[in-house]
């Protein structure tokens, strides 16, 4: 009775001490490893406790219209820094000071950025013009909730990887409070995004990146609820969403040193992962990343209700000039806000792996081939090219007719190629060639080559003459022509049937009368064939002799042998009758 007694107190003593701890947060936990442990106990004191900021024009009452969608927490995906390295620092040389400031002038200067306004919907549309001049798969994402409309700004770049669907995105909200320029809140975080936007269009992901830019933040992220709301439908496979909001203010070094991450539970990797990021590139950053809990401020919350993990960048000292008209470029700490927009995006660029770019192949030669050929024949022509690195090169003709070779090769850098192709229309048509390496990255198109294209039949039917039965083991002659409608040289093509063949003599005059002899080591029927083609490969039809092998009659005497021997070397018309009769 006493070791039950003890046995239930043990138990009461457990649930004493868990459910407060699982009651700090609204979000359900697992037990799992947590790599960072040690180094979130060593930052945690350095949390100034102030929150985030919050949306700053909520109507009293506000919610979002409920659904049946929980909070899903499991083990955080297995992610390590994958990347090419020399393919982070290239991206991260890129991001400076000037290209950061110049998007925050850009922002500021459409005035408060208020959603539903002209000054909101031309930012928008200023944000969409930089994403198509980068190359990005840009698009308008429309949306309108609670009396409020407006338009999320979103452009792809497609992962290079066929057989994954991860997707990771890039966001903050460009849309600001009345009277307030709304530098910092949010021009800082659509800044990062703009430049993300602007350098890694530049360079090759495995995994698919959206750069989003949300309007309706400040009125209780409407824009980004409408967005989450929607790609949850869609079935999109989000593996990470890095939103960053207020990034950009520091009064001292110290300030300057340091970067808040909200999170949940479920979320929590990503932190890690960024921790692992700026250790990594500590040189480009020189930040110390502080895990600051679960906040619902920013446009990150609005994927934590429907199941994608999401974390929340935000500066280490609350701005003093929150929602106010001094949110301006002048109190901001541009170098802070270049570093913080730097470790976001290492941070995507790891998580999207970032691969190695190719030099392209230099512009391939001129193609080179005939100036004039007729029509229906198949016209040769060839190229060639380097590639910077050794890399293999395929090739790609364009005929000018509306037709290609495809993707030829690949070749060693530096080996000629050769394609060849056939003209049914008479015409000029311009021949021109491009060229990628083993990793898709492609040169220019080449000068091209103008060819013309003239009329022309091709040769008629070849006439064969000779012998219509043979013995087996014994040559045989026969004689091939064949007449072209313009004159034009031919060769010819003869197959015996019996698997021996020769192929297209060189070219002589038209009606030219050819020899070709053979012989067939086993009796039966045979179908000989014969083709023409003309100079210009224009290939007419087959004609046909049928041939019959038959067994040889025995001769047994050897004197008798050797005079028929004699006679038909003297008497080739008697190997003619015997070959009849036999």
């Amino acid at each position: 009775m006493k070791s039950k007694i003890g046995i239930f107190f043990v138990c009461v003593l457990l649930i004493v001490c868990i459910i407060p701890v699982s009651g700090l947060t609204n979000d359900i936990k697992i037990t799992y490893q947590d790599p960072n442990q040690d180094y979130r106990s060593k930052v945690k004191h350095l949390d100034d406790g102030r929150l985030p900021p919050n949306p700053g024009d909520i109507q009293p009452g506000f919610v979002f219209e409920t659904n049946e969608i929980t909070q899903i927490i499991s083990v955080p995906p297995v992610k390590t820094l994958d990347a090419n390295e020399e393919t982070i620092i290239e991206i991260l040389e890129n991001i400076d000071e000037d290209l950061i400031l110049g998007y925050l002038e850009d922002l500021v200067a459409f005035g408060p950025r208020v959603t539903g306004t002209t000054p909101c919907h031309e930012a928008g549309d200023y944000i969409y013009d930089e994403f198509v001049s980068y190359g990005l798969e840009a698009r308008y994402d429309d949306w309108s909730y609670g009396g409020y409309s407006g338009n999320n700004i979103e452009g792809t770049l497609p992962g290079v990887d066929p057989s994954n669907d991860e997707i990771y995105i890039i966001c903050a909200h460009y849309d600001s409070v009345p009277g307030s320029p709304g530098a910092d809140d949010d021009g800082s975080g659509t800044a990062a995004v703009l430049a993300a936007a602007k350098v890694m269009s530049q360079f090759e992901f495995n995994h698919t990146i959206k750069f989003v830019g949300f309007d309706g933040e400040e009125q209780g992220l409407l824009g980004s609820h409408e967005y989450a709301e929607e790609a949850y439908g869609n079935g999109d496979n989000i593996v990470g969403v890095l939103n960053g909001d207020m990034i950009g203010y520091a009064t001292n070094p110290t300030e300057a040193s340091m970067i808040k991450i909200y999170e949940n539970s479920a979320s929590s990797w990503i932190t890690d992962f960024t921790e692992d990021v700026s250790q990594n590139y500590e040189e480009y950053f020189e930040l110390t990343v502080i895990p600051s809990g679960s906040s619902y401020g920013s446009d990150h919350a609005s994927f934590w209700s429907f199941n994608y993990h999401a974390i929340f960048y935000h500066e280490y000292k609350f701005n003093d000039y929150y929602h106010s008209p001094q949110d301006i470029i002048e109190n901001m700490d541009l170098d802070y806000d270049t570093r913080c927009s730097r470790l976001m995006i290492a941070t995507l660029g790891e998580l999207a792996e970032a691969q190695i770019m190719s030099e392209p192949p230099e512009t391939p030669a001129k193609p080179s081939g005939p100036d004039e050929w007729a029509q229906f024949g198949e016209a040769t022509f060839t190229s060639s090219t380097t590639d910077p690195e050794g890399d293999q090169i395929y090739y790609w003709f364009d005929w000018g007719d509306g037709t290609n070779s495809g993707w030829l090769g690949p070749r060693p850098s530096g080996e000629t190629i050769e394609a060849s192709h056939i003209w049914y229309e008479i015409g000029e048509y311009k021949v021109k060639v491009m060229a990628q390496d083993t990793f898709e990255s492609q040169s220019d198109w080449s000068e091209p080559h103008t060819i013309t294209i003239v009329e022309n039949q091709p040769p008629v039917a070849p006439t064969i003459t000779g012998p219509k039965t043979g013995a087996p083991k014994r040559l045989m002659t026969f004689t091939v022509s064949a007449e072209d409608p313009e004159g034009n040289d031919v060769s010819y093509m003869v197959n015996w049937g019996d698997g021996g063949w020769i192929p297209y003599t060189d070219l002589m005059p038209s009606g030219t009368e050819v020899t070709f002899s053979h012989s067939w080591s086993t009796p039966g029927d045979y179908t000989i064939i014969a083709k023409a083609k003309d100079q210009y490969g224009a290939k007419g039809p087959q004609a046909h002799l049928n041939l019959k092998i038959t067994k040889n009659r025995a001769v047994t005497n050897p004197i008798i042998y050797q005079l028929l021997e004699k006679l038909i070397a003297q008497f080739p018309l008697l190997d003619q009758l015997l070959n009849r009769i036999y």
